[in-house]
């Protein structure tokens, strides 16, 4: 009979805390007018959304790989990424965390924001000069 006891789960991280450990990293990485939406009343797929700004492409790819490098770190599940080749709009998937990383044009062409006009934000950054 074996006495092995099975391996206990990592406790998930409340969607607060892998937005506010999201957005900290972004942040770390000169990240532009970062906001975040409380998608959890919204959206089916998604509990919520963080929205940032790259001052280049080079930035944005820059921002991906900082948050795919600390992921492990802040207990963030990731399940892919999406767009990092041209860099003009970024996806991150961390399964009930969506982040996005825009160029100024893109973000001004995609308007993220305006989907969920009655979302709480978690956070919202000022705009900063690009």
């Amino acid at each position: 009979m074996s006495t092995a006891q099975p391996k206990s789960k990592v406790s998930p991280v409340p969607v607060r805390d892998k937005v506010a450990a999201v957005v900290r990293r972004l942040h770390d990485k000169k990240g532009v007018d970062i906001v975040a939406l409380d998608l959890s009343r919204e959206n089916a797929l998604y509990d919520a959304v963080v929205i940032a700004g790259a001052r280049s492409v080079r930035h944005g790819q820059g921002m991906a790989d900082y948050l795919l490098e600390t992921a492990r770190e802040d207990n963030l599940e990731y399940l892919r990424i999406e767009g990092r080749t041209l860099g003009s709009w970024i996806l991150l998937d961390f399964n009930d965390v969506l982040v996005h990383i825009f160029q100024t044009e893109s973000r001004a062409l995609y308007r993220l924001e305006e989907m969920w006009p009655a979302a709480p934000v978690l956070v919202e950054t000022g705009k900063e000069e690009q």
